[in-house]
């Protein structure tokens, strides 16, 4: 590889973090994914990170002089110009603390540093689904619920970098609390933890399904895989928590669409893995609520880049 040549994009998770190196066509040279430490200590999140993209460049063959730099993409509220996460409800032990500078003393790269969503936007508009589209919004289903938009073929996050934070739209008043302290967000009702409780609800009032097959009985393995799976064989109790999670976010796509006017709308992250299920369920409320903005529902896809749409955008950073 030529010198500068190489971009490094990093998409960090509640549960993991993803690690890739791309070309600036976009073409990805190596990628590899490793979990999050369950720790309070940043500097321990940091220096994961570090080692993992080092052992990761070293086994892609690339020199450090190759590295045009990095790209950070961190789920949460984030300042680009200081480098400092803000708010991560998600991932707290970041909270206030100075990610770009950690990095850039344990790579010794340029690091530049964007809200998670706004990575993916940038991939998918870059790279992926987005490439022939000036305009459009997209979600990430996850842990938590990321969002993104792009206007005009930019990728923007507004002056206090909270445009296209869907997650945190209040969709049920009084609902469940979420991480960030308000009740009934899009996040509280429709991420992985909700995910399990709206399950869990309806198994513990008695209803047959074959969740429990599936967890053996054991109510701590259910995860937004094994509901997905049950929903795929057509398992009753699988699809009504599909489907309730796709009303909640089929309302947050109709308030969005209004304010946003997209040509398209993205949806990634492991829970969109639920497949037809869900995106039947977003569709259908999206056509029977969003009737003035004439939205299209069948414009409701799923990301072209998957998980890696983070990395990929992260890596777009360094070239944008």
């Amino acid at each position: 590889m030529s010198e500068k040549s190489v971009a490094l994009g990093i998409d960090t998770g509640g549960t993991a973090f993803k690690l890739g190196l791309f070309d600036q066509t976009g073409t990805k040279i190596a990628a590899d994914k490793r979990p999050t430490p369950r720790k309070t200590d940043a500097g321990a999140i940091l220096q994961a990170i570090a080692v993992g993209c080092q052992e990761l460049i070293q086994a892609a063959g690339l020199s450090q002089e190759a590295l045009a730099g990095a790209g950070l993409g961190v789920p949460g509220r984030v300042d680009p110009d200081s480098g400092v996460a803000l708010n991560c409800p998600n991932l707290k032990a970041l909270d206030g603390v100075n990610v770009v500078l950690g990095l850039e003393q344990r790579l010794n790269l340029k690091v530049r540093l964007a809200n998670d969503a706004y990575c993916a936007t940038l991939g998918e508009l870059r790279y992926g689904a987005g490439r022939d589209v000036d305009n459009l919004l997209l979600l990430t289903l996850g842990t938590g619920v990321g969002g993104g938009v792009a206007l005009n073929n930019k990728a923007v996050r507004g002056p206090r970098q909270l445009m296209g934070e869907i997650g945190h739209m209040t969709i049920v008043p009084g609902g469940r609390r979420c991480g960030c302290g308000n009740f009934g967000c899009l996040e509280a009702m429709a991420a992985k933890e909700a995910m399990v409780e709206h399950a869990l609800r309806r198994l513990q009032a008695g209803r047959a399904s074959l969740l429990d097959e599936l967890t053996g009985g054991d109510d701590d393995k259910l995860s937004p895989r094994l509901i997905s799976q049950a929903a795929e064989q057509g398992d009753a109790v699988a699809l009504e928590v599909v489907a309730e999670v796709g009303m909640y976010v089929g309302i947050a796509i109709c308030n969005a669409v209004i304010m946003v006017d997209p040509d398209l709308v993205l949806i990634g992250g492991g829970i969109a893995a639920a497949g037809d299920a869900l995106f039947g369920a977003i569709r259908r409320t999206v056509q029977h609520r969003a009737r003035i903005s004439e939205f299209d529902p069948q414009k409701i896809i799923p990301t072209a880049l998957g998980n890696e749409a983070g990395i990929y955008g992260a890596a777009a950073l360094v070239w944008e």
